[in-house]
């Protein structure tokens, strides 16, 4: 495979921080007295707060409900991040070794600002891993659309799309690569591909080490 660009999503890709999400949604919930579990949160993985306000605010009838909530849970996020930092998925180092070592851009594309992108880079000791990276301050519409991984790919020098692979944990994900007409591999985490989404993705591997694997064939 001629490789030429990688694009990395970051939350439950990169790092292992849907479950710090999770929690920290499940914390402000609890606060505001709000119904919430693990199979209403998995529809916004992948999502922006954006689009999660929007939704929310519709689901549950107050937007300035949904406003603390999503103020809460980014508060108790930063509290997590800042004390323990954010472990890296399985096999990302070793990805990252390879890839540098074969000369493949590296960029990361996530819904996060970019404030909370350089936050939890800083804290987890990964400042100047990636050579690009794109946030959701930097598009309009968040996935499924295509705009962040279409803007990540002209950021890093507009290579063949062929040449291109993006990664990705979520639905969303792979809707918004296969919209941007750029293979990409799902790496589930909280969510296993259906068929019809497992028949967007180039492929369905089981964590970045297999990824590696997968394009050295």
């Amino acid at each position: 495979m001629n490789l030429k660009l990688m694009i990395f999503d970051m939350d439950g890709l990169v790092f292992d921080s849907e479950k710090v999400y999770f929690q920290s949604n499940l914390f402000a919930a609890k606060k505001l007295g709000m119904d919430f579990d693990l199979e209403y949160y998995r529809q916004y993985i992948g999502a922006g707060n954006g689009q999660m306000l929007r939704q929310m605010s519709l689901d549950y009838g107050s937007r300035s409900l949904i406003e603390k909530f999503i103020t809460l849970s980014h508060d108790h996020v930063q509290q997590e991040v800042a004390a323990h930092g954010l472990p890296l998925k399985k096999g990302f180092l070793e990805l990252n070794h390879f890839l540098r070592k074969n000369k493949i851009k590296q960029v990361l594309a996530s819904s996060n600002d970019r404030e909370a992108i350089d936050f939890f880079l800083e804290r987890s000791h990964m400042q100047g891993v990636f050579d690009e990276i794109t946030s959701g301050d930097d598009v309009a519409n968040a996935k499924p659309a295509p705009d962040i991984f279409e803007k990540a790919w002209r950021q890093a020098g507009a290579p063949s799309k062929q040449a291109s692979l993006v990664l990705e944990d979520s639905v969303n994900g792979i809707l918004a690569a296969n919209q941007a007409e750029i293979p990409g591999i799902m790496v589930p985490d909280l969510i296993k591909p259906t068929p019809k989404i497992a028949a967007k993705a180039a492929a369905v591997l089981p964590d970045l080490a297999a990824v590696r694997d997968f394009i050295q064939d």
